[in-house]
């Protein structure tokens, strides 16, 4: 049930109307039915399996808080690890055994067992994790009743999108559940904010790079280049969306939800990048893998080693391919050399006034993240390394150039008569006049994020504002959206 789809706006609508109407008292249950129907419209089948979950996680969260030793919380951590990569990964590690040892039993794994994967298991794995270590850390923490522990699991709002929710993040909001104006007015600010990301930025520009990226073969390198360009834009506006509706309908029903973004582009280095794009993730990864592996108390190789280490096992969680792995390792290698420059040579890679040199290595910086959207969009390993094979060889006339001066040089002339051009060039990215104005929406939206104090101004007209940007959303919405596809996280 997609945020920006009609079944949601049916489902929200009816729980919105009784959620304020019934007493207090019996606000926390009514959203958890309302939590567990969301699941159950998903599948009836998985709904069984993610309430057994959240029961033996529960049954472990007290074990840990009246006994915290290693044993419970290894074996918490363990059991909801094997949880995940039994649905999320088989398929990947009998593709590896297939690969390293060429046993055709592997290759057909996947026709042999079927695995639905459970929706929302990457963050609601790593959410009861983050509870049962910090129950650990302090098992002094007041005790958590049974059914606002699994309300805490089974929080519609944030379940498919995050932001990946803490303990202390969540818990607080229970003593708060009475309707307020101003949560009401910025929930309708974000709700809208997201619709057009979605709607009028992400998907138009989906629709733009999928055949790129569906047969990276057949196009030329400004064409391979400029997509992974296109995709960052896409991905920014698909997932900040996404989140910006979750912490909405979260606003609506009272819940104050963690900022998952941050103007994440305007950002001047790697390190400051993931302190802006997917907080709760960055945090999450640095709170409960960086640390315990030592941080940078253990000597430089030791620290480069374990920003590697987290953000390959980051990539590995965003998805069970090589592409992914690529995408993490990647970003390992680029945090840990920023260290290297900075810490051990003495390199100032971060302008701090200079304001030409800081939109430069602003730029330099989306270029890389851009690089890492061609691992991360490819639908495979393959076409992930022919797409970077065609960047650097993909040139428009490459293919003309190979039959000029030969005896088959007669066919580029020839082939001119079955339609325009000639068949022996690379194919060309359409629509690139997308890229600018939803460039301009993203430039908007990132402002809107680093120069929040800038927009708390207009606030104070927000009785007549709210009613006034609603209306023109909902026009432009109708006037102009286009078939699009699931949210990118959604599968995650």
């Amino acid at each position: 049930m997609l945020f920006n789809s009609i079944p949601f706006l049916i489902f929200f609508s009816v729980v919105y109307l009784f959620y304020w109407a019934i007493p207090k008292e019996f606000r926390k249950v009514f959203l958890l039915i309302a939590g567990i129907s969301f699941y159950a419209y998903f599948s009836l089948a998985l709904t069984l399996h993610f309430l057994i979950v959240i029961t033996i996680n529960y049954l472990l969260y007290r074990k840990i808080q009246s006994k915290p030793t290693k044993f419970w919380i290894g074996l918490t951590v363990s059991l909801n690890l094997i949880n995940l990569g039994f649905f999320k990964y088989v398929y990947f590690f009998s593709k590896v055994l297939a690969d390293l040892t060429g046993y055709p039993f592997f290759a057909q794994v996947p026709n042999l067992i079927h695995i639905a994967l459970p929706l929302a298991i990457s963050f609601y794995t790593f959410q009861v994790i983050a509870a049962a270590v910090d129950t650990y850390r302090n098992p002094k923490l007041p005790t958590v009743k049974v059914e606002d522990y699994f309300l805490f699991v089974a929080f519609f709002p944030v379940l498919i999108a995050g932001p990946i929710m803490r303990m202390s993040d969540f818990f607080p909001n229970l003593d708060k559940l009475t309707p307020d104006k101003e949560k009401m007015y910025r929930a309708s600010y974000l709700m809208m904010s997201g619709l057009v990301k979605k709607v009028l930025v992400a998907d138009p520009m989906s629709l733009t790079i999928s055949p790129v990226f569906n047969s990276p073969s057949d196009y030329d390198s400004f064409s391979l280049f400029i997509a992974g360009i296109c995709y960052s834009i896409q991905v920014f506006s698909d997932f900040s969306g996404l989140t910006d509706m979750a912490r909405s309908v979260a606003l609506y029903l009272g819940f104050e939800t963690p900022e998952n973004f941050k103007a994440p582009f305007f950002s001047t280095s790697g390190r400051e990048l993931w302190k802006r794009w997917h907080i709760t993730l960055s945090f999450w990864l640095r709170d409960y893998i960086y640390f315990p592996l030592g941080g940078s108390k253990k000597g430089e190789i030791r620290t480069y080693l374990n920003l590697i280490i987290i953000m390959t096992l980051g990539g590995f969680w965003h998805g069970a391919d090589y592409t992914f792995i690529c995408w993490g390792f990647y970003w390992g290698v680029i945090l840990a050399s920023e260290r290297f420059l900075e810490g051990k040579m003495g390199f100032n890679l971060t302008p701090q006034k200079n304001k030409f040199l800081i939109v430069l290595k602003a730029l330099i910086v989306f270029v890389l993240f851009s690089i890492s959207g061609l691992m991360f969009r490819s639908n495979n390993a393959t076409n992930m390394l022919d797409h970077f094979q065609g960047i650097f060889t993909h040139f428009s006339h490459s293919l003309e150039r190979m039959l000029v001066g030969g005896s088959n040089e007669w066919l580029i002339p020839a082939t001119s008569l079955l339609g325009e051009g000639s068949s022996f060039r690379y194919l060309h990215i359409e629509n690139l006049e997308r890229i600018f104005y939803t460039s301009f929406a993203v430039l908007f939206f990132h402002h809107i994020q680093y120069v929040p104090e800038f927009w708390e101004r207009v606030r104070k007209h927000d009785v007549w504002l709210v009613p006034v940007l609603g209306i023109i959303t909902i026009f432009l919405l109708a006037t102009l959206s286009q078939d699009g596809g699931e949210f990118i996280y959604y599968r995650f």
